[in-house]
């Protein structure tokens, strides 16, 4: 999954996506700054635009989904 969401990431032009986890949250990144992998690529940080942000452990990413995948 992390190969994906660099993918994603790295897309021209960038379309916002979600990461879901195995726990069922949703957590929405809105462009290629509001998220970034760790040099180990264990771990996804997403921030949001209200100064919150979440740490994923790779392990627990079940599935990447374009925004508009989720719309449909």
């Amino acid at each position: 999954m992390i190969e994906i969401i660099r993918q994603f990431l790295a897309a021209r032009p960038f379309v916002p996506f979600f990461i879901v986890t195995s726990g069922g949250s949703r957590y929405r990144v809105a462009s290629n700054e509001h998220a970034a992998i760790s040099p180990p690529p264990h771990r996804v940080v997403v921030w949001f635009d209200d100064g919150g942000e979440v740490t994923v452990a790779a392990l627990h990413i079940a599935s990447v989904e374009k925004e508009s995948a989720r719309a449909a």
